[in-house]
């Protein structure tokens, strides 16, 4: 038996808050630290682009991006990575 509509709705949904699990942990760091785009990315060492993507839920290929952002809004690297597995694990279509 297939699952419901509301279900499966339900489920795309926990999906969607998962996958920007990153996003909302960045956005929500750099505006308590009363940090600008602009600063953060030049904190990092990246472009304000690659940040603003960052921001939009683009997750970092490489460790040293993560870890720049992790120094840079005073998290953990582990912590900070948890949340880009958890978000690039979800945004994979499971069709």
């Amino acid at each position: 038996m297939g699952m419901t509509q509301s279900a499966n709705q339900s489920k795309k949904s926990t999906r969607i808050q998962a996958a920007l699990s990153l996003v909302n942990t960045v956005q929500r760091r750099r505006q308590n630290l009363e940090m600008s785009v602009e600063r953060a990315a030049d904190l990092a060492g990246i472009q304000v682009s690659e940040w603003c993507a960052l921001e939009a839920g683009w997750v970092p290929g490489t460790p040293g991006v993560l870890r720049a952002v992790a120094d840079t809004l005073e998290l953990g690297y582990s912590q900070l990575s948890f949340f880009a597995e958890i978000s690039e694990f979800n945004q994979i279509d499971p069709a």
